[in-house]
């Protein structure tokens, strides 16, 4: 068993070596989005395996993450599983909520003015 930490909540739990990333997650109550459970289509689950040892990436992985995101770090949380190594992965911010948080600081700004 390995140590999975996941950012940016810095939440920890033991992961089984061949548990998926989304598996470790739901059981440290962490939130990794996806809408295929778990077929590799939505590409929802992208995490960012920022240090230690995720498993190879797999073949639906290879074929739907460009060679630049592999070599990043960037995999998916449904087909990516831990190791007996600790690792540390970030579950990037939803790109909707940001865009929804930087809308209301222009509003928040403009209200002050």
């Amino acid at each position: 068993m390995g140590k999975m930490t996941f950012l940016p909540t810095g939440k920890s739990i033991k992961a089984r070596a061949g548990q998926s990333v989304v598996s470790a997650a739901g059981s440290a109550r962490v939130v990794i989005p996806q809408r295929c459970s778990g077929h590799a289509s939505c590409l929802m689950c992208r995490i960012v395996l920022e240090k230690g040892e995720l498993t190879a990436p797999t073949e639906l992985e290879l074929r739907k993450l460009s060679p630049q995101d592999l070599a990043q770090g960037i995999r998916l949380g449904c087909q990516a599983k831990a190791t007996q190594q600790d690792c540390t992965v970030r579950i990037p911010e939803n790109r909707l909520k940001s865009v929804v948080q930087a809308a209301l600081e222009r509003q928040r700004e403009e209200n002050e003015d």
